[in-house]
């Protein structure tokens, strides 16, 4: 694609309490021929003359209430998505951490990442970065890290870009406040849809004074939706192992023969069919349609079980290991597999460390 191909862009700037540094950013990005939108979430009326002279160069929306940054930033979206056709979104925060030199960087990089939500990374290792961004953003990034065994440099960012492609999806992704942000990313992880960063300034005004991020109570938002990605899956494990051990049992009691390749397949039926339910609801409150993701996950969840089923047959009648022990065997073999291909053949650093 090249520079006159580029489609039409849209920078989507959620603002909560802004400052003046506002009006210049979008003063500069209206001079580089670019959309803006603008969503005051509940900012009140002391900062209505900041609004107010944004309202007469770019399009803004109201909320009566703070409602959070996800909450802002899906009205953004749905506004976008009735005015506009074929277009790219760009968010940015309304903080002064993002600069219009950025904000048409990462327009141009997208480009070469059609169809993908392009994350605007921040180098965490220079001087200047607050001693509790650095902190915050590296715990997330690596508990990140360990659930979806996908690295990222940059968790948090809030300079975001993606196509017209992606607008409903964003809009179903569950999260009204900070939490928001990492929600879109397990979400896209869960889904498949191609992610990828590109590097950015990294820029504190007094030391991110004017931040409204609160780090215990927006923290834990943030967290608690990852936790609850890592126990949906424990959980199934639980019941998958209980259910394995209960069907065995039953198929011995009343002489089946080939218990231990019934009960594997029964457990995993039902512990797969609630992993997909438990995920679908619990983790990620999709409310798309629930037949098409089924199939998806049906294809997954067979290939799986063919080759559970057939480590787990191995290793009780040829090796001779008891079967409650060779069913944690297999099911941490399988674990092991999937990470280690993941973490060196998907995720490879060498594939990750060269941003566009």
């Amino acid at each position: 694609m090249t520079e006159h191909a580029i489609k039409p862009t849209i920078v989507l700037i959620p603002a909560f309490e802004p400052g003046n540094s506002l009006i210049k950013t979008t003063d500069a990005l209206i001079a580089a021929g670019i959309k803006v939108v603008v969503v005051d979430d509940g900012s009140g009326p002391e900062y209505a003359s900041v609004f107010a002279a944004l309202q007469k160069k770019v399009h803004v929306l109201h909320h009566d209430t703070n409602l959070g940054k996800g909450a802002a930033l899906k009205t953004g979206y749905a506004y976008i998505a009735t005015r506009y056709k074929t277009h790219i979104i760009i968010t940015a925060d309304a903080d002064g951490q993002h600069t219009v030199d950025d904000i048409l960087e990462i327009r141009r990089a997208y480009q070469h990442h059609p169809g993908a939500l392009l994350l605007g990374v921040r180098n965490f290792s220079t001087d200047n970065v607050p001693l509790r961004s650095k902190f915050g953003n590296t715990i997330t990034r690596q508990i990140f890290m360990l659930v979806t065994k996908k690295r990222f440099r940059d968790t948090q960012t809030g300079l975001r870009a993606f196509d017209d492609s992606l607008t409903d999806f964003m809009r179903q992704v569950h999260g009204e406040k900070f939490e928001y942000e990492t929600n879109v990313l397990l979400t896209c992880s869960k889904a498949r849809i191609p992610l990828a960063e590109h590097s950015i300034a990294t820029v504190y005004t007094d030391n991110n004074a004017s931040s409204h991020f609160d780090p215990v109570k927006d923290s834990w938002s943030i967290y608690r939706e990852i936790l609850k990605f890592v126990s949906s899956s424990f959980a199934c494990f639980c019941l998958d192992y209980v259910l394995f051990l209960l069907f065995l049992g039953a198929a011995n009691f009343i002489g089946v023969r080939g218990g231990i390749l019934l009960a594997n397949v029964l457990a995993r039926i039902v512990s797969g069919s609630a992993n997909f339910l438990l995920n679908r609801r619990f983790v990620f409150n999709h409310p798309g349609d629930i037949s098409q993701s089924a199939l998806h996950y049906a294809g997954l969840a067979i290939a799986i079980l063919l080759g559970n089923t057939l480590l787990l047959s191995g290793l009780v009648e040829i090796v001779g290991t008891a079967p409650h022990i060779a069913k944690i065997c297999t099911e941490l073999s399988f674990f092991c597999a999937s990470l280690l291909y993941q973490k060196y053949s998907i995720f490879s650093p060498r594939k990750e460390s060269n941003p566009s």
